[in-house]
């Protein structure tokens, strides 16, 4: 047997994220109360991020000093002189003009709302909120009483405290038609309330895709104690996948809330700020982004250049200075960045429902991901981050972003057939339900073009049962 070296080559395309495009990503994705705590911990932890709003320095030159001394030095750094040039480059990039446009363009595109102090208390209990939510499910009297009783007997984490099967009896519901209004309070914000189990809690946070996928949901139902415990060999060998796709599984995973009753038994009430605020003024919607809590934050390029000329040890220096500085301009460009993002959304979001602000129609216009991005020229990855997070507080209540985006059917939204299909059972014969198929026919006669698939998916979303279960007998 022969044992030799054998060298090939290989050439495959990897996509590498700057630091710019990493910050962006995580900060576009942060709705207004977790924004709050993320700019905080940055302005205490970068001393070239300055708070324009606030008259306290943060930082002295001694704090900085002893930051720069714990610094071990490379070998490869370069030599000095060429050090400094590259950083007095980057310092002279990092000008006031480039931040002078980002505030023009953002004083330009919405009304501040430090103008206007009455919207700092544009906020709604999340409890009203999760009511308010209950109250508009199709539910009959009976089960809207089921329902309020299920929010009424759950612990401080938010898990049901009472077995299921005694409060659905004592209302004499079926335990199918139980379990349908028990998965649509689980979906209302936060989800997973009222779940009975951290599995089915953490399944019902779960969106339409990741839900679909068997490893994630075989992982949160049967092996939660195994990924806990860091036991990845075992769950590599079970579901014959990578490390790496493993690793995504964890992370997905580890982003949902086991908790989700916290943030309504946490001592004080909990509230929604809504990150965009629409008002009509003087007849034309306004767009207001609800940044009042959010100071105004620059680069600091004197101070960088104080610690540099005070500075003995200037190689250092320049290393700290240098990493510190990009750090502080990639994260005021990201900030930036997902205001714009925010706002052309809201744009095309006014543009595209404009019946629902005007004239207060409860039927959306088919508006999806896609339609969205190519208007704006943005990622779809980067909309769906924005809208599953931000609230928009219109006239007409306050509303997860989400809301406003509907599937197509044809040229029609999924909200208006499933509003459709609802008319069409509860006018139906209870003794001779309609089928799928007959409410496809009956949609077709009126024009509107669907499938049974389709159909039979918006009915059980409904939490409509199929026909036999419709049935009312003698």
């Amino acid at each position: 047997m022969k044992v030799g070296v054998k060298t090939s080559q290989l050439m495959q395309q990897k996509l590498k994220l700057s630091p710019q495009m990493l910050i962006t990503a995580e900060l576009i994705q942060k709705p207004i109360q977790e924004l709050e705590m993320v700019l905080k911990k940055e302005l205490r932890i970068n001393p070239f991020l300055q708070d324009l709003s606030s008259e306290e320095e943060q930082y002295d030159t001694q704090e900085v000093t002893d930051e720069m001394e714990d610094l071990q030095q490379s070998d490869d750094d370069g030599d000095l002189a060429d050090q400094i040039l590259q950083l007095n480059k980057i310092i002279n990039d990092i000008d006031e003009e480039t931040n002078a446009q980002f505030v023009y363009e953002r004083q330009d595109r919405s009304r501040s709302s430090r103008e206007n102090e009455e919207y700092e208390t544009s906020k709604e209990n999340i409890w009203d909120h999760i009511i308010l939510q209950v109250r508009e499910l199709p539910l009959n009297s009976i089960e809207h009483e089921f329902a309020d009783t299920i929010l009424n007997t759950l612990d401080a984490n938010g898990y049901l405290d009472t077995p299921f099967g005694e409060l659905y009896e004592s209302y004499g519901l079926a335990e199918a038609r139980a379990e349908q209004i028990h998965r649509m309070i689980m979906s209302i914000y936060p989800r997973g309330i009222g779940a009975r189990n951290l599995s089915e809690c953490l399944l019902a946070q779960l969106d339409e895709e990741t839900a679909n996928h068997p490893i994630i949901t075989s992982i949160v139902e049967n092996d939660l104690d195994i990924l806990r415990n860091h036991k990845l060999d075992i769950l590599l060998k079970k579901y014959n996948i990578t490390l790496e796709e493993l690793v995504a599984i964890k992370n997905i995973i580890s982003h949902l809330d086991p908790k989700p009753g916290s943030r309504l038994t946490n001592g004080t009430l909990s509230y929604i700020k809504p990150d965009i605020i629409i008002k009509e003024i003087d007849g034309d919607l306004e767009i207001i982004v609800n940044d009042t809590y959010i100071p105004e934050i620059t680069v600091n390029k004197e101070y960088a250049q104080q610690i540099l000329a005070q500075s003995i040890d200037k190689k250092s220096a320049v290393k700290y200075i240098k990493s510190k500085l990009l750090a502080a301009d990639n994260f005021v460009k990201a900030l930036w960045m997902r205001r714009e993002t925010l706002l052309r959304i809201t744009d095309e979001l006014i543009h595209q429902q404009s019946a629902f602000f005007r004239e207060g129609k409860k039927e959306l216009q088919p508006m999806t991901y896609e339609d969205v991005a190519k208007k704006i020229k943005r990622d779809v990855s980067t909309i769906c981050r924005v809208v599953n997070n931000y609230y928009i507080e219109t006239p007409l209540g306050v509303y997860l972003m989400k809301w406003f985006f509907t599937s197509k059917v044809g040229n029609l939204s999924s909200q208006l057939i499933k509003k459709e299909i609802k008319k069409i059972v509860d006018a139906e014969d209870k003794k001779k339900p309609l089928s799928d198929q007959k409410i496809v026919n009956i949609l077709n006669g009126q024009e509107i073009e669907v499938s049974l698939r389709a159909v039979t998916k918006y009915r059980n979303q409904l939490s409509i049962p199929a026909s036999r279960l419709r049935k009312e007998h003698l």
